[in-house]
């Protein structure tokens, strides 16, 4: 089953010239260029999946979000373990957010006017999201994988990856992207802080949120992120200096 679906991919695969490979800790995701007459230039994102059972889930999400109008890239094809997906290009939220830091200063707390757009702007993002998934599954589902690198800023802001999409609370989506954003190297830094704070003040008025579950999961995700970004040290002076209950950013 594997060689014939390895075998599959690399005859897809043929008719592309890869252009790069994105970076992704879970899967293998190329740039790729169509070869085919009358394709002239055509751009396309392949995303071989190291877990195939994923791939039939994600794409009806993908599918279904994008009839009800969410932001998300249009699928153009697929196989047993990958598909082929519309080519966004921006940069992603990742990179917009360091290069925010580096213009203020990570010892600065100050936050330009595009910083606190991009804020609003994802936030617009997740209530357009989580409005369709309700339409979609009548339940609340949330995105699961939050890191910044699941997002694209182009006119409006666009989600790519829906692997770990599941039933849950917005809570626990916010928790998550407020600990990414402050693990990222370098970590709690002062403008980290005041960036994340406003998100964490925005989200919560939009959404309406529990500040305290989403405190409780922002807490349990440090504790996750602190082994694999090697932040033990500082995830424990923030949890165990209550930095959370007494910085103006978290009230």
């Amino acid at each position: 089953m594997l060689e014939n679906s390895a075998r599959n991919f690399s005859k897809v695969m043929r008719c592309f010239s890869v252009e790069k490979k994105f970076i992704s800790r879970k899967n293998n995701v190329y740039l790729v260029k169509t070869n085919k007459p009358g394709n002239k230039n055509k751009y396309l994102v392949c995303k071989e999946y190291s877990r195939p059972d994923r791939m039939p889930e994600e794409r009806k999400m993908l599918s279904l979000l994008k009839e009800k109008g969410a932001p998300v890239p249009e699928i153009y094809g697929g196989g047993d373990h990958y598909i082929l997906l519309e080519y966004l290009e921006g940069p992603l939220f990742a990179d917009f957010f360091f290069w925010q830091e580096s213009v203020s200063g990570s010892e600065s707390n100050f936050l330009t006017g595009p910083a606190y757009q991009s804020i609003y702007s994802l936030c617009c993002w997740f209530k357009d999201f989580y409005a369709a998934s309700r339409a979609i599954a009548g339940k609340q589902l949330i995105m699961g994988d939050v890191n910044f690198r699941n997002f694209i800023i182009r006119e409006r802001i666009y989600g790519i990856d829906f692997e770990e999409c599941r039933e849950g609370k917005i809570e626990e989506d916010l928790g998550s992207l407020c600990a990414f954003g402050l693990t990222y190297w370098p970590p709690f830094t002062p403008w980290k802080m005041a960036m994340i704070g406003e998100l964490f003040q925005i989200f919560s008025s939009e959404f309406c949120l529990d500040k305290e579950l989403v405190k409780q999961e922002l807490q349990r995700e440090l504790l996750f992120l602190s082994s694999r970004r090697g932040v033990l040290q500082e995830t424990v002076k923030l949890l165990v200096g209550n930095l959370l209950e007494t910085s103006a950013h978290f009230v």
